[in-house]
């Protein structure tokens, strides 16, 4: 699958970066999830890239996700991640579990685009 998404280096919109927040302390250990360009397993946030032709959409880790968006876009993984940590920081201290999630249209409206 790498080959494939090597040839599509820069073609990727930025969409989405989750995390889920569940009960219990040791949550964070184990996540399941796995990068789909290089397959890094584990992952604790995804982001989601979507591809407008043929309509596609690919979970990856951070620096898959750097890669794969066009260089206009190359620094939102990061802010990204840096949002959802903050919301997940804020559901695990109120213990208000389930999804976080952070979209680019959420980056614009905190002014952090």
């Amino acid at each position: 699958m790498t080959e494939l998404l090597d040839a599509t280096i820069g073609q990727w919109e930025y969409a989405r970066c989750y995390c889920s927040v569940g009960i219990g302390d040791r949550d964070w250990i184990v996540y399941g999830r796995k990068c789909a360009m290089c397959g890094n397993k584990n992952l604790r946030f995804i982001h989601v890239l979507r591809m407008v032709k043929p309509r596609r959409e690919i979970e990856v880790g951070i620096e898959c996700a750097g890669v794969l968006v066009c260089s206009v876009d190359g620094s939102l993984p990061r802010l990204a991640e840096n949002e959802t940590a903050r919301k997940e920081k804020w559901r695990k201290r109120h213990r208000n579990f389930g999804l976080c999630v952070t979209t680019v249209g959420d980056l614009a409206n905190r002014d952090k685009l």
